[in-house]
C-alpha cells in the first residue's frame, strides 16, 4: 500500500512539473523580429504616431484615418499588420526582452531629437 501512494505522488509531481513547464514556454512566431528590427520598426510607429498626434489628433480614436500610413510603415519593414501585433505580442509577453527593444527606442527617438548630433 505505502508502495502504491508513493507512485502516485511520484506521478503527480511528474504531471504537475510537465504541465507547468509546457504551459509556461510560448511559441515563438513564425518570423518573429530580431530585438533590433522590432526596436527599428517601434521607432517608425512611435514617431508615426507623434506625428499623428501633434496635428491635435488622438490616435486611438481616429483608427481609419492613420491606417494607412500603417500599411506603409508595415510595408516598408516588409510586414503586415498581423505579423507585426503578433510580435508585440510576443514581446509583450516577455518582459525582460520588450525593456531592451524599448530602451532601444527610447535611444533612437533621443538621438533623432537632439539637433546636430546625428
Amino acid at each position: 500500500m505505502k508502495k502504491n501512494y508513493s507512485y502516485a505522488i511520484l506521478f503527480l509531481t511528474l504531471m504537475l512539473i510537465f504541465s507547468c513547464k509546457s504551459g509556461s514556454e510560448e511559441a515563438k512566431p513564425t518570423g518573429l523580429l530580431s530585438e533590433e528590427k522590432m526596436a527599428e520598426v517601434l521607432t517608425d510607429v512611435r514617431l508615426l504616431e507623434g506625428a499623428y498626434a501633434g496635428d491635435f489628433q488622438r490616435v486611438d480614436t481616429s483608427e481609419y484615418a492613420i491606417g494607412a500610413y500603417y500599411e506603409q510603415l508595415f510595408t516598408k519593414h516588409q510586414l503586415t499588420r498581423a505579423a507585426f501585433l503578433e510580435n508585440y505580442t510576443y514581446y509583450a509577453n516577455h518582459p525582460e526582452m520588450m525593456m531592451r527593444v524599448e530602451t532601444e527606442v527610447s535611444r533612437k527617438l533621443e538621438v533623432l531629437s537632439v539637433p546636430g548630433d546625428q
